[in-house]
């Protein structure tokens, strides 16, 4: 078993050039010891892990979607909307949701 606590791991601040999109990010799996480039799928790990702050009036990232990939959220704090292909949803502390590949 690995274990890490969001105390002990380093945030990085990640913005565009324009600045639309601004968060700080912890990668979680990292930590764990996930190495994206390795070709062992148990140094790999089958899904990453992020605790994410996106400041006030900023975007996460622009709208996309994966063929391949899964995405799952959870709101500790604060509140947003979410868009994807049916609109736009609110959401706030507590919200959690998830997007299937091909789904946003």
């Amino acid at each position: 078993m690995r274990k890490v606590n969001l105390k002990d791991i380093g945030e990085q601040e990640r913005k565009s050039p324009k600045g639309k999109f601004h968060k700080f990010v912890k990668d979680i799996s990292i930590a764990l010891g996930r190495d994206k480039e390795s070709l062992d799928l148990a140094k790999r790990h089958p899904f990453d892990l992020a605790a994410v702050r996106i400041p006030r009036g900023k975007s996460y990232c622009p709208y996309h979607s994966h063929g391949a990939e899964s995405e799952l959220y959870l709101v500790v704090s604060g509140r947003g909307s979410i868009r994807d292909k049916e609109g736009t949803t609110e959401v706030s502390a507590g919200d959690s949701f998830f997007f299937g590949p091909g789904e946003a």
